[in-house]
């Protein structure tokens, strides 16, 4: 499994007419995390008219959520959704936060402004791709963990040995390579079973 989620937090700041719009764009993996991050700036922003956000998280986007906080109905939340949804983006939320300036932007001008808000803080956090991995684990005689370690990094893999009465290795692979891996490791003599899912990130 693979999806496309922000490498990191990220904030930008536009003013239209006198509007202050800041755009914060911030890596989830909870609704409920998302809800404290929504509260924690309005905290920040108490004088702030609107805080507008929009999240989707779950490895295939399975949630989502999204508000107008007082503005016109579909101006806000649900372009910042859409924000997200153009970058095939997951495990991401975005708010942005409008200091009213005085002058009134109209629905269109709205849409564009937490549109463009959302889009700028978005691609101000970058994108990495996540790829499931699995790790395999083995146990080895003490003798052999020269042996195998120096085997095992001359085909690319990076073990984790831990020492006692015998040696515990720990091999991160993609998932979709486990089986082929699996096979490479049994010629050199070493049975695995399968621990823990995980992921490693590659910054796009």
């Amino acid at each position: 499994m693979e999806y496309r989620s922000i490498a990191r937090d990220a904030r930008i700041e536009h003013e239209i007419l006198r509007s202050r719009f800041i755009g914060i764009a911030a890596r989830l993996f909870s609704l409920d995390d998302f809800a404290e991050l929504v509260r924690e700036q309005r905290r920040e922003h108490p004088d702030a008219a609107h805080v507008c956000s929009a999240a989707i998280i779950g490895e295939h986007g399975e949630s989502s959520r999204s508000s107008d906080d007082g503005e016109p109905s579909g101006t806000a939340g649900a372009p910042m959704l859409q924000a997200i949804v153009r970058r095939e983006l997951t495990d991401v939320g975005v708010i942005v936060v409008r200091y009213f300036g005085g002058t009134k932007l109209g629905a269109g001008g709205l849409l564009r402004a937490y549109s463009n808000a959302a889009s700028d803080a978005l691609s101000a956090a970058g994108r990495v791709q996540r790829i499931a991995t699995k790790r395999l684990l083995a146990q080895v005689d003490l003798a052999e963990v020269g042996r195998i370690d120096n085997a095992l990094r001359t085909r690319g893999f990076e073990p984790a040995v831990e020492y006692g009465s015998s040696a515990h290795l720990a091999v991160d692979v993609d998932a979709s390579e486990l089986a082929g891996v699996q096979d490479q490791l049994r010629s050199l003599g070493i049975l695995t079973h399968v621990g823990e899912d995980g992921y490693r990130e590659v910054t796009l």
